[in-house]
């Protein structure tokens, strides 16, 4: 059996799927990335990012590796 997304966990907490809490996550990281706070952006570029800007799953990484003090 395979181990369930991080995704499909918060559906399953929220009572909906995970293609919408996906979903969710991206317009909220729109709206980080697009505020102009000096302070915001600063933190936007410590990011890894492939394309311009962060998926989800950079967003997450990113947030494992600073609680992890990394």
């Amino acid at each position: 059996m395979r181990e369930k997304t991080i995704y499909e966990k918060i559906a399953e907490k929220y009572n909906t799927t995970p293609e919408e809490v996906r979903r969710e996550m991206r317009i909220v990281i729109d709206a980080g990335f697009d505020n102009p706070d000096p302070a915001v952006q600063e933190e936007w570029k410590k990011m890894t990012l492939k394309g311009e800007r962060p998926t989800p799953e950079e967003v997450i990484n990113y947030a494992v590796k600073k609680l992890k003090g990394k």
